[in-house]
């Protein structure tokens, strides 16, 4: 092999991997930025632990466990 072309593939496996890796950098930084917020709060019936986003306040919903009909409380009033 020449040298010339050894140094074109170890340059091109260095653009590939860097590439690879900025991709990955920015894919995960945009999934942080955009992952939802969730928030918390006590069945009233069993107080298991549930777990809810914003856009779900004022929505009806059912207890995973107890299977109570429930309304998401205002994030404010949830409690842990």
């Amino acid at each position: 092999m020449e040298t010339t072309t050894l140094v074109l593939i170890v340059v091109g496996a260095i653009v590939v991997v860097g590439g690879g890796v900025g991709l990955w950098w920015l894919l995960g930084a945009r999934a942080r930025a955009g992952a939802a917020e969730y928030h918390y709060f006590r069945c009233p019936g069993c107080q298991r632990r549930l777990r809810y986003q914003r856009r779900q306040v004022g929505h009806k919903g059912e207890c995973s466990n107890c299977k109570r009909e429930l309304t998401f409380p205002p994030v404010s009033r949830a409690k842990v």
